[in-house]
């Protein structure tokens, strides 16, 4: 980690986290996870899932909420592992070097998560935290990737409201950089919204489709002859598969 990584992630949780989440909004927080996360996490609550980026433990405590055992944390911001570890019951790894860390714990993960990761990370440092992702992976594990996406509205509001913001993604642009990692069977995770029957929730349900309508409208009439997002939830939720036929060694002497 720079220089100046380790000044904006070490007052990171005081200087922005701490006004911006903290666990006020935990109840929304939990929800939102169990909308998205509803068919890609293992059904073997035993299975070994590191939250890579894990911040004040809010995705660990979900987890550890539905059951699974064998969870773990991994931060770059002792105030963040500080904070989650008054919450959950986990191993908590505080590292100044995510990629030396997955590199030493090879082969062990059957999933690792990223909730609000990859957007902070430089782009010439992306495909090396993939591949060191890959290689902690079982073979046959999955990454789980969460991210701000660039096809709404309010898109650019979130690239710049936080100052270690890197970059944006759309559809394309993640299985893209997914792909040239090395993963496969890419596949986008949308937004499992309960139904309630009450006149607000139906109100802003039919509100919402009309205002993806108009958004997919000016994609159209700007851009008629190329792909248009097929969604614009101001997330973008994916898994990924570590291939079997896969070999550590050959990932390593990818990474530059």
């Amino acid at each position: 980690m720079g220089k100046t990584n380790k000044v904006i992630y070490g007052k990171y949780y005081e200087a922005i986290y701490k006004d911006k989440h903290e666990w006020r909004d935990y109840s929304l927080t939990n929800a939102g996870y169990r909308e998205w996360y509803y068919d890609c996490l293992p059904g073997d609550k035993k299975s070994r899932i590191l939250d890579l980026g894990c911040g004040d433990g809010k995705f660990l405590l979900f987890l550890q909420q539905n059951g699974y055992t064998c969870i773990e944390g991994l931060e770059l911001s002792l105030q963040q592992a500080e904070e989650a570890k008054k919450h959950v019951e986990c191993p908590i790894h505080v590292v100044d070097d995510a990629c030396a860390f997955l590199e030493e714990h090879a082969n062990i993960y059957q999933v690792i998560t990223m909730n609000d990761v990859l957007e902070h990370i430089p782009k010439g440092e992306t495909l090396n935290l993939l591949r060191a992702v890959l290689i902690a992976l079982k073979l046959g594990g999955t990454l789980v990737v969460n991210v701000p996406q660039a096809s709404g509205f309010t898109s650019l509001y979130h690239r710049y409201d936080d100052f270690s913001h890197e970059t944006l993604f759309a559809e394309m642009s993640l299985k893209q950089v997914l792909f040239s990692a090395g993963f496969r069977k890419i596949r986008f995770i949308r937004q499992k919204w309960p139904l309630k029957w009450m006149p607000l929730h139906l109100a802003y349900r039919l509100v919402r489709r009309l205002w993806y309508g108009i958004l997919k409208l000016i994609y159209i009439i700007e851009s008629p002859t190329v792909i248009h997002p097929s969604s614009f939830q101001v997330r973008l939720v994916a898994s990924a598969i570590r291939p079997h036929a896969q070999n550590n060694e050959s990932l390593r002497k990818s990474r530059v």
